[in-house]
């Protein structure tokens, strides 16, 4: 499975930015983030395959390759691209990839539908206590870093939890499992995230 503290090459923010400026002026998000690029629908992907599959993809399409080509090339090129880097940027993130999953089967995990997700209190104890000591002043970056350690190893497991239960889906059971452990790991990026900030300062 891809992890969440796995280091992947993004296009620069630069670029992302004015593929997004590009793409909300006119192209819709992708549908199926999978389709796009052409990979098995599946939680657990091939990281390797993935990264090679989207560097093929934009260097077939990206809009520098279609200077010598009109307005309308161009502006489908940039479109494409786009669409490109949303799917990968959805894919390659186990938290948005379970999302998108959990959407493309009909059972979104909105904001709305996120309120029957019932977490159990423990978790929850968890999650507000790695909160309260990431953001305390007195926390060393030592004990961050065995937090992230710590956290990092809680996501992994899930992730493993998720395939299993993405797969028992295809045998017929519903998705309330992987819907639950979806809103688990959406906590527990937010943590990485919120040490990430606390460390990279």
């Amino acid at each position: 499975f891809l992890r969440a503290k796995m280091r992947v090459s993004l296009p620069r923010r630069g670029f992302l930015a004015r593929l997004s400026r590009r793409w909300c002026s006119g192209t819709a998000v992708p549908r199926d983030c999978y389709a796009e690029l052409d990979v098995p629908r599946a939680f657990a992907v091939d990281a390797a395959a993935l990264r090679t599959t989207y560097r093929r993809l934009m260097a077939e399409h990206h809009p520098d390759r279609h200077t010598l080509g009109g307005e309308q090339e161009q502006q489908e090129a940039a479109n494409r691209s786009a669409r490109i880097t949303h799917a990968y940027s959805t894919l390659v993130r186990p938290h948005r990839r379970a999302e998108h999953l959990l959407e493309l089967l009909g059972a979104p995990l909105s904001d709305e539908a996120a309120g029957e997700v019932v977490l159990d209190d423990g978790f929850l104890a968890q999650v507000m206590e790695a909160r309260f000591e990431i953001e305390d002043p007195d926390t060393s970056v030592a004990r961050l870093g065995a937090m992230r350690e710590s956290n990092s190893s809680a996501i992994d497991e899930v992730c493993d939890q998720l395939g299993a239960a993405f797969d028992s889906r295809d045998a017929g059971a519903d998705l309330s499992e992987a819907r639950l452990l979806t809103a688990r790991l959406k906590y527990l990026q937010r943590i990485e995230e919120a040490v990430s900030e606390r460390t990279d300062t």
